[in-house]
């Protein structure tokens, strides 16, 4: 007898929710689908899952990152991966030790088919820590440092320089030099006819969307 594995999936956009279950239900897994981080923990009570795929930003309320502390704690053994159109977790605002151990991270732009996400899967119950597509040094923004991220995601946030230093606990001079680098880095002219600021944040957004103030 075949055991059908459980998988809750959190996935705030109903038509991309749609077709992953589908797609995850074909694959033989029984799925449980949520759209909230609140609505997910409701129902998992009784569907006790083996396996949870977690959008990172589920609009309001807790966040996949939120949920995915509360899963590894509730459920011993099972298998968490965050699924996010974010290149990595920095763009999102976080870091790899603000997820718990063995988390996996498979990117939306990486899924290409059905069969990929059927296997991302599959390597994620293997073995968690071995997969993780924000490892790729040429995904966007990759060859930025963590510090260069935070600051340009401040920088899409809307902040001034200010405000950017007032809240990394540094100086303005500091922030400014973190910028002059991050345009270095993403090979933005500072002295050209485009405004090198407003186009760092055109490619943070079209690498990671508009980030949540």
């Amino acid at each position: 007898m075949v055991v059908s594995r459980r998988l809750l999936l959190v996935e705030d956009e109903p038509m991309v929710a749609a077709l992953l279950q589908e797609t995850l239900k074909a694959a033989g897994f029984e799925v449980l689908t949520a759209h909230s981080a609140v609505e997910a923990k409701s129902k998992a009570i009784e569907f006790d899952p083996d396996i949870a795929i977690l959008d990172i930003n589920l609009g309001g309320g807790p966040s996949g990152v939120d949920l995915s502390f509360l899963l590894h704690k509730t459920y011993p053994g099972i298998a968490i991966a965050l699924l996010t159109k974010h290149p990595d977790l920095r763009t999102a605002g976080y870091t790899k030790e603000d997820v718990p151990a063995g988390c996996g991270f498979i990117r939306k732009d990486m899924v290409t088919n059905s069969q990929h996400i059927v296997e991302a899967i599959e390597k994620i119950v293997a073995n968690t820590k071995h997969f993780h597509e924000d490892g790729d040094s040429s995904r966007p923004l990759g060859k930025l440092t963590t510090a260069q991220v935070g600051a340009l995601r401040l920088v899409a946030q809307g902040y001034t320089n200010a405000e950017i230093a007032k809240r990394r606990k540094t100086s303005v001079r500091a922030v400014e030099q973190l910028l002059a680098a991050v345009f270095t880095t993403l090979h933005i002219e500072v002295n050209g006819p485009i405004n090198p600021r407003v186009e760092a944040v055109r490619k943070f957004i079209s690498a990671a969307g508009t980030p949540e103030r």
